[in-house]
């Protein structure tokens, strides 16, 4: 009975690597980095005491990997990339060139170019006369997912 329990402390210690080299490698921000220390955690208990069942050992797994959860979620939550968390930045299209798609635009009426060979929603800035297909405009200001555009550069 103890050898066995002895290779399940080295099968725990398999998991808990397999799994944190999983986070880190393979499947990242799913939460085999709370199962990997579960699991490590729970083959250092192991070796420990040797003589735990094995019904034990999978709700000591289970209740460690959920206080891993507990005190590492909040510090490594700062580490994951939100898009809501940082403005979108398009400073490389303004100025550039780009060709007007739909028939018109206008500055009353949306329209359509075509910049970097992606079609886009745009209006022509206050003031400027309306364009035709084929025309060039120029980008001066990005607004959502609306280009606002003018004649002149």
């Amino acid at each position: 009975m103890f050898m066995i329990n002895e290779y399940l402390t080295e099968i725990w210690l398999i998991i808990g690597v397999i799994c944190v080299v999983m986070e880190f490698f393979a499947i990242p921000n799913i939460g085999f980095l709370f199962f990997g220390f579960g699991a490590l955690s729970n083959a250092l208990i192991m070796y420990n005491y040797p003589l735990i069942s094995l019904t034990n050992q999978v709700t000591f797994f289970g209740l460690l990997s959920l206080i891993w959860f507990c005190i590492l979620y909040y510090p490594l939550k700062k580490y994951v990339y939100h898009s809501t968390d940082k403005p979108a930045n398009y400073s490389d299209m303004v100025g550039k060139k780009a060709e007007v798609y739909s028939k018109t635009i206008s500055p009353d009426n949306l329209g359509q170019v075509k910049w970097s060979g992606v079609i886009m929603n745009a209006y022509l800035a206050p003031d400027e006369p309306s364009a035709k297909s084929g025309d060039q405009v120029f980008i001066i200001e990005v607004k959502g997912n609306i280009l606002i555009c003018s004649k002149q550069p």
